[in-house]
């Protein structure tokens, strides 16, 4: 995650105070103001590198604003605007998403917290306006005209709008702010009805909460209401409503204080949209999107069908690192664009839920196609290049897609399946779809829950390094081992593939290197260890090796590394140095799932391999095969490389290898696996 910036902190802090004292009055010093809003930099600043991000800091930081002075909806607003473009303004060289999505966060749990200070400070001024009036009433016989004064004052100075009614509901006078609030004039609300005044179009009668007062249901009331000004224009209001007694304690007049949230709650509303739709293209991200589908799941007929593809960009990269990331928002923008016409005639909702990654949601009607050719839909509508700035680009798509009843799973389900077949169909390369099987997938999660936890298999024990015998063929002799992964779960094959699908074979084969080193230098012959494609191209291979042959004590010429032949092929990684420079040191060198292509000939020819680990491909399986594999054996023997096989699990296969001139074999047949 790009890091918040801190080196700008004191920057930030006059650029707060610079906007905040702009947008309104703050009783204070600048160098008070800008003291304040630089220790909140620090915590905002803090909130958003922390390692474990909570919006818990935006609430204190909105309630503390209001607590300092900031009481003015447009010291909010000058808030969220500077606070957002000085945060995120590293992100339009370097995008990151988690930034933006912890910023937008913070500046919404803000605006939570000021909005929530803000309604306990109106609440405490309108509690200390209602003890004037009542004290007024109460003082009134000995210092009438003073009391008629301050309250006077008070009540024509407050920036909070207030009403006096009868018990009917009848306006008997309202300060200046509230006909402010109302686009009216104060000489206009006299004589009328609440109703008349307070027009809620959506939340019913608005004498109702009167009643629930007058009835003893209540003491006092705070409600929020969307009102219809005089101009006709909306105003989000907070109401405080309480009844004043006469000095018998009867039930006298209703006041009313009226607080203008509108700002506030667009600003809020503003913020749920940012936190719900994707601002670039429009579209719902993907928590909206989950949403959206759980909602479907649970309205529709369960035994209707309703399909969900997923939709990956093939190369995009491609796109943003040749034109720039201006052309790759545009083409994406393009995407969405596009996805949405493809689906135009369907009940359907399509999403941006990742960076290249869109979601096309259908419920199936009569004339929804099959599958096939609703992918067939969406890919021909991005197969048109997009001219942007006389660029024409355009992209292909990989799809997941699974059609199945309402009633057949969850949203989580679903969208797991959808993401699987939509690895499915990249694992068989670009421009292809796959839908999702029921079968496969089992295999396919059990498979990912043991890669899942290898690590903690290895951390407990569960996972070890065996060691399985390496035989000369010639005599049936011991020559040393293999060492290998052992698990009780899947076999040591099975255990590599599983590792490198999640990387972890980098991280493991230092570990078992060193192991297999300290086990075996007390033993005789070579320690045989073979590596994985990634384990062949890390750049830290040759450290390991080093670290292993010094802390176990074992010479280098009695470790054999054989490094994976399509890693040195295909030039991955480090495969190429890491073999020349094992060869400078003594390491025995060599060369496993070898198929005897000429091309693995000329690699053997020009470097310093040793031995080759023959595919298990290979072998006597037909007259052709059978010979082939002898004159690979033979090929390999006049380069100087000793030829092994794996897995030989009779004598009479380990007769056949001898005869062609293998040199040496492991396998069930000597003892191990």
């Amino acid at each position: 995650m790009t890091a918040p910036p801190v080196h700008r902190r004191e920057q930030l802090a006059r650029a707060w105070t610079r906007s905040t004292t702009a947008a309104t009055y703050i009783p204070r010093s600048p160098d008070d103001i800008e003291g304040v809003l630089l220790e909140l930099v620090d915590e905002v600043l803090a909130s958003l590198g922390a390692d474990e991000f909570s919006s818990a800091a935006g609430n204190r930081i909105g309630a503390r604003l209001v607590s300092e002075g900031f009481v003015d909806p447009h010291a909010l607003a000058a808030t969220i605007n500077v606070l957002s473009h000085e945060l995120l303004a590293d992100l339009v060289s370097t995008p990151d998403t988690e930034l933006a999505r912890r910023t937008v966060a913070l500046l919404g749990a803000m605006s939570a917290g000021y909005a929530d200070g803000l309604r306990d400070y109106t609440l405490t001024q309108q509690e200390d306006v209602k003890q004037a009036l009542f004290n007024a009433v109460l003082r009134a016989e000995h210092n009438l005209r003073g009391i008629e004064n301050r309250f006077h004052e008070v009540f024509t100075s407050s920036a909070t709008g207030i009403a006096i009614t009868d018990l009917s509901g009848m306006c008997i006078e309202a300060n200046p702010a509230l006909a402010g609030i109302l686009a009216t004039v104060p000489d206009r609300l006299p004589g009328r009805m609440l109703a008349d005044i307070f027009r809620d179009e959506g939340a019913g009668d608005v004498m109702s909460s009167y009643h629930r007062l007058l009835d003893g249901e209540q003491a006092r009331v705070h409600e929020q209401r969307r009102l219809r000004k005089e101009d006709g224009e909306i105003a989000w209001v907070l109401l405080a409503i309480s009844l004043l007694r006469d000095g018998a304690g009867a039930p006298a007049y209703f006041v009313t204080m009226v607080q203008d949230v509108t700002e506030l709650h667009l600003l809020q509303d503003r913020l749920g949209h940012q936190l719900l739709y994707d601002a670039l293209t429009g579209l719902p991200n993907r928590q909206c999107f989950h949403t959206k589908l759980e909602s479907m799941l649970e309205r529709a007929d369960p035994r209707s069908p309703i399909t969900l593809c997923c939709v990956n960009l093939d190369a995009f990269a491609l796109v943003n690192n040749s034109f720039g990331h201006a052309v790759g928002d545009r083409l994406l923008q393009t995407v969405g664009r596009r996805l949405e016409e493809a689906v135009s005639d369907e009940n359907a909702l399509v999403a941006r839920i990742a960076g290249d990654e869109f979601a096309v949601l259908i419920e199936d009607s009569a004339t929804t196609p099959d599958i096939g050719d609703l992918i067939g839909k969406l890919t021909a509508e991005l197969v048109d290049p997009e001219y942007i700035d006389g660029i024409g680009v355009a992209v292909g798509a990989s799809v997941g897609a699974v059609r199945r009843n309402a009633g057949d799973g969850d949203a989580i389900a679903l969208f797991r399946a959808a993401d699987t077949a939509l690895r499915k169909a990249k694992r068989t390369g670009r421009r292809q779809w796959a839908g999702f099987h029921e079968g496969e997938d089992r295999t396919a999660l059990e498979l990912d829950r043991l890669a899942a936890s290898l690590p903690a298999a290895w951390e407990v024990g569960d996972l070890s390094v065996d060691f399985t015998p390496v035989v000369r063929l010639a005599d049936r002799k011991p020559v040393g081992a293999r060492a290998v992964l052992s698990w009780d779960a899947v076999d040591h094959v099975t255990c590599l593939q599983l590792a490198e699908r999640t990387g972890w074979s980098v991280h493991v084969g230092p570990l078992l290197l060193l192991e297999a080193c300290k086990r075996f230098a007390g033993s005789e012959g070579v320690l045989s260890v073979q590596l994985t494609r990634n384990q062949s191209g890390d750049a830290d291979l040759v450290r390991a090796v080093h670290r292993a042959l010094e802390e176990s004590g074992l010479t280098a010429d009695r470790l054999e590394l054989s490094l994976d032949v399509g890693a040195l092929l295909d030039d991955f990684g480090d495969a190429r140095d890491n073999l020349e420079v094992l060869d400078d040191i003594g390491v025995r060198v060599g060369l496993c799932g070898v198929t005897g292509g000429p091309l693995d000939f000329e690699l053997v020819s020009s470097t310093g391999v040793r031995s080759v680990t023959l595919s298990g491909a290979l072998g006597a399986g037909s007259k052709v095969l059978a010979d082939e594999t002898a004159r690979t054996v033979r090929m390999f023997d006049e380069l100087g490389a000793a030829c092994s096989v794996l897995d030989v699990r009779t004598a009479e296969t380990a007769d056949w290898w001898a005869s062609i001139g293998v040199a040496t074999a492991q396998g069930g047949v000597f003892g191990g696996s």
